[in-house]
C-alpha cells in the first residue's frame, strides 16, 4: 500500500522534501530573524488606504498588538503551505506532461534556484511568499470554469500586499489568460475575463501609487508612533522614519530622484554571472518557439513570454532588494514554461524535447553549471 501511495506521489514528495529540507535549513530562529520584514505587518486600513497593509489590515481583525512569536510562526506556516501548493501543482505538471524529463528539469531550475527558498526562508516574512502562493491559487483557479472569475480578485489582493506584484508574479497570469483567449476562441467569456483582470489592476495600481502620501497620517511622526504601539517588539524609531518617510510622505518625486542610486553595476554584475547562462536558455527556447510556431497568435504569446523580464525593470529601478526581482523572473518563467507544457501546447513541448536531448548529449557541463547554479544558495539567500 504504501509502495502504491510513494508511485503516485514520488514526484510531489520529491519537490516536497527538497522544500522543506531548503525551508528548515535558511529559516533563522526567532532570535536571529530580521524586524524590517515584520514591519510591513504593523501598517492597516484604520487611518485610510495604505499600500502594502493588507496582510496587516487582516491581522489587526484578530489582534491589537502583534509579536515576533505570531508573525514568525505565521509566516512559517504561510512558507510550509506554500511549499505544498508548488509540490502538489509541480508534481500534477510533472505527470501529465507527454516527456517528464523537461517539466522535471524546468522544476527542479525553479525550486533549487539559491534565490527562491533561500530567499523566502532566510527572510522570513517577506511578502514574497504570500504572492508565490496566491499566483499558485489563481492558475488552479484557471483550470476551473466557474473559478477562474476569481483571479481579477485574488490579483489585486496580491497588489494590495505589494505593489511591485504588477511587475511581478502577476505578468505570468496575464500571459496564461491572453493565451487560453487565443486558444480557447470563446471570445467574449475569456475575453471579459482578460478585460477585467487587465483594467482592475492597472486602475488599482495606479491608485495604490498616488495613495502612498495620502494614507490619513498628519505626519511621519504620528505614523511611527502608531506602529510603536501595535508593535510587541522594539525597533529603531530614527531608522524606520527614515524608511517610511520616503515611502509614504515624500511622493512620487522622491522616486524619480533616486533612480539613479540602484542602478549600480557591480549590483547587477553578480547575478549576470550566475545566471546569465539560465537567461539565455530561457530566451533560446522563447525565440525557437516563435521561429517554429505557425500561428500568429502563438507567436504573440510566445514574444510576450520572451520579454517577460523587461517587466520587472521598475522593480531593479525603484527597489535595491535586487534578488526578490531576479527571483521572481526565473520563477516566472519557469512557470510560463510548465504552463505550456500542461496546456500540450506542441511547439513548445518539441523544443523542450529537443532541449533536453541536447543536455544529455552533453550531462557533464550541464551538472557542473547545476551545482554551480545552486551553491550560491548560502550567498544569497541571506
Amino acid at each position: 500500500m504504501l509502495k502504491k501511495f510513494f508511485e503516485k506521489t514520488k514526484y510531489e514528495a520529491c519537490i516536497l522534501i527538497f522544500l522543506v529540507v531548503e525551508l528548515v535549513t535558511f529559516a533563522p530562529s526567532t532570535e536571529r530573524a530580521t524586524i524590517w520584514q515584520w514591519l510591513l505587518y504593523l501598517g492597516d486600513y484604520s487611518h485610510g488606504y495604505m499600500p502594502r497593509a493588507f496582510l496587516g489590515e487582516v491581522l489587526s481583525w484578530f489582534s491589537d498588538t502583534l509579536s515576533v512569536s505570531l508573525l514568525y510562526n505565521l509566516s512559517y506556516v504561510v512558507c510550509t503551505i506554500m511549499c505544498f501548493a508548488i509540490a502538489v501543482i509541480g508534481g500534477q505538471i510533472i505527470k501529465k506532461a507527454e516527456n517528464k524529463v523537461p517539466a522535471i528539469g524546468i522544476t527542479a531550475i525553479m525550486v533549487s534556484s539559491p534565490i527562491f527558498m533561500p530567499v523566502m526562508a532566510g527572510w522570513l516574512g517577506i511578502t514574497d511568499i504570500y504572492l508565490i502562493l496566491l499566483t499558485l491559487v489563481a492558475f488552479a483557479f484557471n483550470e476551473n470554469k466557474i473559478m477562474r472569475y476569481l483571479i481579477p480578485a485574488i490579483t489585486l489582493l496580491c497588489v494590495a500586499i505589494h505593489h511591485a506584484y504588477m511587475f511581478l508574479y502577476m505578468v505570468p497570469i496575464a500571459i496564461a489568460l491572453l493565451y487560453d483567449f487565443f486558444k480557447n476562441k470563446k471570445y467574449v467569456r475569456d475575453g471579459l475575463l482578460c478585460g477585467v483582470t487587465y483594467a482592475s489592476l492597472i486602475a488599482f495600481a495606479l491608485f495604490t501609487v498616488s495613495s502612498r502620501n495620502l494614507i490619513g497620517f498628519d505626519s511621519i511622526d504620528d505614523m511611527i508612533a502608531f506602529m510603536k504601539q501595535k508593535a510587541e517588539f522594539d525597533f529603531d524609531a530614527e531608522w524606520l522614519k527614515s524608511i517610511m518617510g520616503n515611502e509614504y510622505f515624500t511622493g512620487v518625486d522622491y522616486l524619480s530622484n533616486n533612480v539613479t542610486s540602484s542602478m549600480s553595476a557591480s549590483n547587477l554584475l553578480g547575478l549576470a554571472v550566475i545566471f546569465a547562462p539560465l537567461f539565455v536558455l530561457f530566451a533560446y527556447g522563447w525565440i525557437s518557439a516563435i521561429k517554429t510556431s505557425e500561428k500568429k497568435e502563438e507567436k504573440f504569446v510566445f514574444f510576450l513570454c520572451l520579454i517577460h523580464p523587461l517587466s520587472t525593470i521598475p522593480a531593479y529601478i525603484f527597489g535595491l532588494n535586487w534578488n526578490r526581482w531576479t527571483s521572481a523572473i526565473i520563477t516566472s518563467q519557469c512557470i510560463l514554461y510548465l504552463f505550456m507544457l500542461y496546456r500540450k501546447n506542441k511547439t513548445v513541448t518539441c523544443i523542450a524535447d529537443k532541449t533536453a536531448e541536447l543536455f544529455k548529449r552533453n550531462f557533464i557541463p550541464v551538472i557542473f553549471y547545476f551545482i554551480y547554479y545552486v551553491s550560491f544558495a548560502k550567498l544569497l539567500g541571506n
